[in-house]
């Protein structure tokens, strides 16, 4: 708790001085994602300041969307910025934001080619046994994850895969590049909120069952194939989704 430091003989508010302290240790990588902070109690007692003082740290803290409070657990830090993106594009590998004071980046973790999968290769009606890529992405902003995303390609629509992959930026050009040949005629997505699954939750540094958002889409050619099939998973937190619909 050092990095809370109260002077009681200056102007400056107490509970401006526990938020700025906070502030200043996440700031600084003292206090990282997902580490909890002493209870209003604590404080309260090592500073001998008043619970209302604290609170109004706290309040002010949880407004500005830097510590957020877990209902019988208690206060933990949540510095990351909000990631806003359209439903038309939230499938693409390259992300980007109109923020220009954050950066992205996107790495693949695991490139493989599979046999079997069972939830994945339903989804594209393949049978066990058959060949299928599976590249797995993760993208962060300023080191902290935003979208873990697992990507599949039948090695059946894709014969010349491995002479033309090296890595992709979008995963719509690299599916119509000339290499691949394909044309996509639609994509059909499915929305919903999930608990992380314990290898999930640690690629995208969370606590194992916190809630995520989950999206499956379906890529079909212009055949009505399925060309290929991309689960997308965002910490619930900070990512929002925004949808347009225009009047005809």
């Amino acid at each position: 708790m050092d990095y809370i430091k109260i002077d009681k003989l200056i102007t400056t508010s107490i509970y401006k001085q526990i938020a700025s302290g906070i502030t200043k240790a996440v700031a600084s990588g003292l206090l990282k994602y997902g580490d909890k902070l002493p209870t209003e109690k604590e404080i309260c007692q090592t500073f001998s300041v008043s619970h209302t003082v604290v609170k109004m740290a706290y309040e002010k803290l949880i407004s500005e969307g830097k510590i957020k409070r877990i209902k019988g657990k208690g206060t933990y830090v949540t510095n990351r910025n909000n990631f806003h993106t359209s439903l038309h594009s939230f499938y693409e590998v390259d992300i980007k934001n109109n923020d220009s004071d954050i950066k992205y980046s996107t790495e693949v973790v695991l490139f493989d080619r599979i046999h079997k999968d069972y939830s994945a290769y339903r989804a594209m009606k393949l049978e066990n046994g058959e060949k299928c890529y599976k590249i797995v992405t993760l993208t962060k902003s300023e080191q902290n994850p935003i979208v873990l995303q697992k990507v599949y390609l039948p090695e059946k629509h894709y014969p010349n895969f491995m002479e033309c992959y090296k890595s992709f930026d979008k995963l719509y050009d690299f599916i119509e590049a000339d290499c691949c040949n394909k044309e996509i005629g639609n994509l059909h997505s499915i929305f919903s909120a999930i608990n992380a699954s314990a290898s999930d939750a640690l690629l995208l540094n969370l606590n194992a069952d916190e809630a995520i958002s989950f999206i499956r889409t379906k890529i079909e050619n212009v055949n009505d194939e399925i060309i290929g099939y991309v689960c997308s998973y965002f910490p619930g937190d900070f990512s929002e989704f925004e949808v347009i619909v225009h009047a005809i």
